[in-house]
Parts: C-alpha cells; sequence; structure tokens
C-alpha cells in the first residue's frame, strides 16, 4: 500500500479532440465474487472468480470529437473510444491508464460566452483489464438505449421524438434564469461548443450490458 502525490503539470493524458484536459481520475474494481461452502466461513480460493473493470473520467474544454452511440443490432462489441492518462508522481508510484474505453456519460456545460465550454466524459472497460489468473471478461460489450437531456447548443444529437421540459428561479433583487430542455433518445455525444459561442448545458446516459457467454 502506498500513497502518491500527482504532478498536474508533468502529467499528460489524451483523448479524441482533446486539444486541452482540464482533469482526468481513474480507478482499477477487481470485481473479486467470493464462493462459499457449506461448513466454512472462508471463501474457497478454488472458485473464486474475478470480473474487473477500469473506469476513467476525463474533463475538456469544448469541442471535443462526436461519438455516435447507437443500441448495439448485432452481437458484437459496441463501438469505443481511446483515451489514457500517464501520471508523474512523487512520494510513491502509481501506474497510469490506457487503452479503448465504453462511453457511459457525458455532460456539457457553458454558463458564460466569457468562458469555452467544458466536455466531461465518463469511461468503462471490462476487456483488456489486468487481473488474476482466474479473471473472466464478457464475450461481447452491448450498449442500450442512451437517453439525455439538450437544449439545444451541446454537444448532444437527440433523435426521434423529443419532448420538451423547462424551469425558471429568480430572486428579490438579483437576477433569475430560465431554460427549456429536449429530452430523448441520444445519437451521439460531443463536440461541444467553444470559446465565444452560446450558453449550453446537456447531459447524456449510456448503459451497457457485459455478456459472459
Amino acid at each position: 500500500m502506498s500513497q502518491s502525490v500527482i504532478i498536474g503539470g508533468a502529467t499528460t493524458a489524451s483523448f479524441p479532440g482533446g486539444s486541452c484536459i482540464l482533469s482526468a481520475q481513474w480507478g482499477y474494481n477487481p470485481g473479486k465474487q467470493d464462493a462459499y461452502c457449506l461448513g466454512s466461513w472462508t471463501p474457497n480460493d478454488t472458485y473464486t472468480v474475478y470480473k474487473p473493470t477500469e473506469t476513467l473520467s476525463i474533463t475538456l474544454y469544448a469541442p471535443g470529437t462526436a461519438h455516435a452511440v447507437p443500441p448495439s443490432a448485432t452481437c458484437a462489441d459496441a463501438s469505443v473510444v481511446s483515451a489514457s492518462v500517464t501520471p508523474v508522481a512523487c512520494g510513491g508510484s502509481i501506474t497510469g491508464i490506457a487503452g479503448t474505453w465504453h462511453v457511459t456519460g457525458y455532460n456539457y456545460t457553458k454558463d458564460s460566452i466569457a468562458t469555452p465550454g467544458q466536455e466531461s466524459w465518463s469511461m468503462t472497460r471490462w476487456k483488456g483489464v489486468a487481473g488474476p489468473s482466474s479473471k473472466v471478461e464478457p464475450t461481447y460489450v452491448l450498449r442500450g438505449i442512451a437517453t439525455g437531456q439538450s437544449d439545444g447548443s451541446t454537444g448532444i444529437t437527440l433523435t426521434g421524438t423529443t419532448v420538451d421540459a423547462s424551469s425558471g428561479s429568480v430572486s428579490a433583487g438579483g437576477l433569475g434564469k430560465g431554460n427549456t430542455m429536449q429530452h430523448g433518445q441520444v445519437g451521439s455525444v460531443g463536440g461541444g461548443m467553444g470559446p465565444g459561442s452560446t450558453l449550453g448545458t446537456g447531459s447524456a446516459s449510456i448503459p451497457y450490458t457485459p455478456l459472459y457467454i
């Protein structure tokens, strides 16, 4: 066990269209599934299975590259993006992370025309993850129906029928804010507005089902 201090100014990261990456977070979950037998409170290592996963979240200045997220129509892995983080640490050691990822979530926000928009990408991978010899990985990773909301100016493309929802707030002696959002099925994420563009906000959730067959 060890702890490290990661130096942001020396750490590098890569992501499609990410010319200026603001932050990165990553993690590893061994996915241990203990097996118990009658007569013992101790897991039986012979039958213990590991389903490891890795997660990576990257926030960058828009616009990033658009990524299509249609639901799976065949028994084949859903499309992925490539991303990596190479940390520089002191006071210990920390392993970087690299590979291809399934996009599980996307958020875009731009609160002022004086600042660029920001995109936050959440990603997971089930394949190509290191683990013990008893680890298993899915045969296929299928994508479900992505859903989300957009005010029309964001890096989210809605498909099919959409429905509008509106909200607003204001207080005495101050300024308020109101907006109208479209809700529906998401066809692609990424490519939000850059500097000098109008305000915007939006988000998308993209489900997956790993198949162990």
